[in-house]
């Protein structure tokens, strides 16, 4: 035989209601050794105190049935005649009446004072949260940026709810409204796209000054979509979110304009030297090759012509390598293969090249003994001091020495190139370290404005830089600045270089 379902008492299913109850009728008990006339206004102030505590702690309804509960527990058990509801005097009838008045009256205020105070505390935490997601918005640096952070407020402030910002051009016709329009004032600010008994869509556009930014689509749970606070929160959020797409919206633009910018400027620093650095060594080229072409020059000035023809090749052959490794330095594509190399291999490598092209120019060194190896990359290095060497001949008297000193300062070690030309121009020197930029911008002096650029770049590369500054006693210093890494030496002892 089937057993009979048992069903729980509907009242058992509201637990604040049942609690209300089992409240009153504890009270009632407690207060049962006081049952005498005398102590009927006592009596009814507790019963009062009572439902004040079940509309604080259970809320409203709660509390207007344990005034109900305790108004009929007053009449039955402590006006007389006792434990009977047929009240024969007026005016016990009108203090039960009284007492059921004033409890429900009580219990409305402290109920009100509770939703109150629970409001209270629900939007400071949401203005809490809102100021922190403004504060979030203000580093974006990105539209996608924005996104994701009110994306995961938004999941973090609407439980179980399904957010998403889009762009207008990416809204997908079952995402839209019917009519297929979205507002784009101020006035229509969320619409309901689709509505259904466990979950509501919400299309909320993303308005600021100049228009309409994006959308954003908003899964809620029916009950969650009805809630005037949802809505408020949304719109809110809409509108602090609208402002930071537009802010990177027009910081995308002066990027853009930027780049732009820079490339023209590039453009034009490379054409004006590719024209100026470049034309006039090929046409000096193509007049010396004339020449020698008619046969009618003596041994000797065709000696020296095919002399001066390669220096010229070489000059046009160091215009274009420069060219070339700041683009490749540039666009990160070149690292750096280093190893333990002794610093004074190095510098005699570049002095033999800088030798072949300067025969009758002195170069004066000062190396410190005993230095240890450097972790470096010798190819990179060497094209450093050859710029620096350079840059010091060229722009200083051909009687004058160029001075080059390597010293250790720890934790660096100091590769110096001074010369007693005119000094750096007043001003920042740093902008020398600029592509395309020269200490005199008109100058006979051959060379695009490269080199130094170049010098800093590998410099940086290997954990160094390249200091500027001009000589107490005239002319300029520039500084090749090296770690050491110490701490990194290799075991074994590197071989003595002759």
């Amino acid at each position: 035989m089937r057993k009979p379902c048992l069903r729980p008492i509907p009242i058992l299913l509201h637990r604040p209601y049942f609690l209300a109850i089992i409240g009153s009728v504890v009270a009632t008990l407690v207060m049962l050794p006081i049952q005498d006339p005398a102590f009927l206004p006592s009596t009814a102030l507790l019963y009062v105190l009572l439902v004040v505590g079940v509309a604080g702690a259970l809320g409203r309804g709660p509390a207007i049935t344990a005034a109900l509960i305790c108004s009929l527990l007053y009449a039955h058990v402590y006006v007389p005649p006792l434990f009977s509801l047929n009240i024969q005097e007026a005016q016990y009838l009108l203090a039960a009446g009284i007492m059921f008045v004033v409890a429900l009256v009580v219990g409305q205020l402290t109920a009100k004072l509770q939703d109150s105070a629970r409001q209270i505390t629900t939007r400071e935490a949401q203005a809490k949260a809102l100021y922190e997601l403004a504060r979030r918005l203000t580093a974006t640096q990105t539209q996608s940026e924005v996104k994701l952070a009110v994306a995961h407020f938004l999941e973090d402030a609407l439980p179980g709810g399904r957010i998403r910002l889009i762009d207008p051009a990416e809204a997908e016709p079952s995402m839209l409204p019917p009519h297929g329009e979205i507002a784009e004032h101020r006035g229509q600010t969320i619409v309901s796209v689709g509505q259904g008994r466990e979950q509501t869509r919400l299309l909320v556009p993303l308005v600021a000054s100049t228009g309409l930014h994006g959308l954003m689509i908003c899964d809620l749970s029916a009950s969650q979509a009805s809630l005037s606070a949802t809505r408020e929160l949304l719109e809110t959020v809409a509108s602090v979110s609208a402002v930071a797409l537009e802010r990177t919206h027009f910081a995308d633009a002066a990027r853009e304009s930027e780049v732009r910018h820079s490339t023209e400027i590039l453009r034009n620093s490379i054409l004006s030297a590719l024209s100026h650095d470049l034309r006039t060594p090929l046409t000096r080229l193509i007049g010396m090759a004339d020449t020698l072409a008619s046969g009618k020059l003596s041994d000797e000035r065709r000696q020296g012509m095919l002399e001066n023809l390669r220096s010229q090749a070489m000059h046009i052959n160091r215009q274009v390598t420069n060219l070339l490794d700041m683009a490749r330095l540039r666009s990160g594509s070149v690292e750096p293969a280093r190893a333990w190399q002794p610093v004074e291999e190095v510098i005699g490598t570049t002095l033999q090249q800088i030798k072949e092209q300067w025969k009758d120019r002195e170069i004066t060194l000062d190396i410190q003994p005993a230095l240890p190896p450097v972790l470096l990359d010798e190819v990179l290095i060497e094209r450093v001091l050859w710029n620096l060497l350079e840059n010091a001949i060229k722009y200083s008297p051909a009687d004058t020495p160029v001075e080059l000193s390597v010293k250790r300062r720890d934790p660096w070690l100091d590769i110096a190139i001074c010369d007693w030309g005119p000094g750096l121009p007043p001003g920042n020197s740093e902008e020398l370290f600029g592509m395309f930029r020269r200490g005199q911008s008109e100058s006979s002096i051959p060379g695009v404005g490269l080199g130094l650029a170049i010098a800093r770049t590998i410099a940086e590369a290997h954990g160094g830089e390249v200091l500027a500054e001009n000589r107490l006693g005239g002319g300029a210093s520039f500084t090749l600045r090296l770690p050491l890494n110490a701490a990194q030496l290799p075991a074994t002892p590197l071989e003595d270089t002759p």
